[in-house]
């Protein structure tokens, strides 16, 4: 028989819920009740863990946007009812540690190498770092993307906090490689990135919205865009005719 689980053991339950919640209905019309009755709580207990709906939804994002993980039961800064900065503090937060780690992973090494040795597979491990990144981090976006229709400066967050950096990096890759002739020019590399990107996220998150995307699975989503992306030429290293 097992006994009765602490608090901090149901608290990934209730931050679960409150990022379905979030994601489905916006900031400004969930309501604390809705996150009760999707973790199965009373209103009251969700006070238990946190003192306000701002405190939850800043939680929920800093969580799913992997900032930080969930305090544990010997964590000082995990007694409840737990407090979080300003929803300000926290969009403040994500912009600098976007900015301050992208580029990231493979593509931060290929910007950091004039001339690779396989440029396909330079590629191919950029693409699928972007994915898993943003598969990874997908219910975080949903969350900022449907609250964004109510608040301005989650807006903002999303397209020049977020994504914009992702772009940069993107455009600066590409570009480079274009340059030496290790990827095909296309008219303009900007807008390559910006298609790279809007595909990534379709497959790896939106796809969810649609009937027929969600029962696509995961790794078929992903290998058709890496594919899709390589059939437009976009995205094309210069291949010798032997290779």
């Amino acid at each position: 028989m097992t006994g009765k689980r602490s608090a901090h053991e149901r608290f990934p339950e209730v931050i679960a819920a409150a990022v379905r919640v979030f994601a489905r209905d916006g900031y400004r019309s969930a309501h604390m009740s809705d996150v009760a009755r999707e973790a199965g709580l009373s209103e009251a207990a969700i006070y238990r863990y946190v003192d306000s709906k701002e405190c939850l939804f800043v939680l929920a994002i800093r969580h799913a946007l992997l900032l930080e993980p969930l305090p544990g039961e010997n964590d000082p800064a995990g007694r409840f009812p737990l407090k979080a900065p300003p929803l300000a503090e926290m969009i403040r937060e994500a912009r600098e540690f976007v900015a301050a780690e992208v580029p990231f992973g493979s593509l931060a090494e290929a910007m950091a190498v004039a001339e690779p040795e396989d440029p396909a597979a330079e590629l191919e491990s950029i693409l699928r770092e972007l994915f898993t990144l943003e598969e990874q981090t997908n219910r975080a976006a949903d969350m900022i993307e449907r609250s964004a229709r109510e608040l301005p400066e989650l807006a903002d967050l999303l397209h020049s906090g977020l994504r914009g950096p992702v772009i940069a990096a993107l455009t600066s890759y590409l570009g480079s490689r274009a340059s030496t002739g290790k990827l095909r020019r296309t008219p303009d590399t900007a807008a390559t990135a910006c298609l790279v990107l809007e595909t990534l996220t379709w497959f790896a998150r939106h796809r969810f919205s649609d009937p027929n995307g969600a029962a696509i699975p995961a790794r078929l989503a992903q290998d058709t865009w890496r594919r899709t992306l390589r059939s437009t030429r976009c995205c094309t290293p210069w291949l010798s005719r032997n290779t």
